[in-house]
């Protein structure tokens, strides 16, 4: 950080989100910190878990898709 008189080294934290990863953010923070989501919580919190076992379900998909492309690259050298 730059000031008038010296510079200051401070730590940060940096967040690469996906454009779900952002959006979730978002309804997290409005779930959380707005009053008027809160009134209706319980079933946001539900939909919200069951987005998650969606995303955790694609991502485990996902792997054991990326698992096989690797395994036949290997098998062909």
């Amino acid at each position: 950080m730059f000031f008038s008189t010296n510079v200051e080294h401070v730590s940060v934290e940096v967040q690469i989100r996906t454009i779900a990863m952002d959006f979730w953010a978002s309804l997290e923070h409005q779930l959380y910190y707005k009053s008027s989501a809160k009134t209706s919580s319980l079933n946001i919190r539900e939909e919200l878990k069951k987005c998650a076992e969606v995303i955790a379900d694609t991502d485990i998909k996902m792997y054991k898709i990326h698992k096989m492309i690797l395994e036949s690259e290997l098998e062909e050298e």
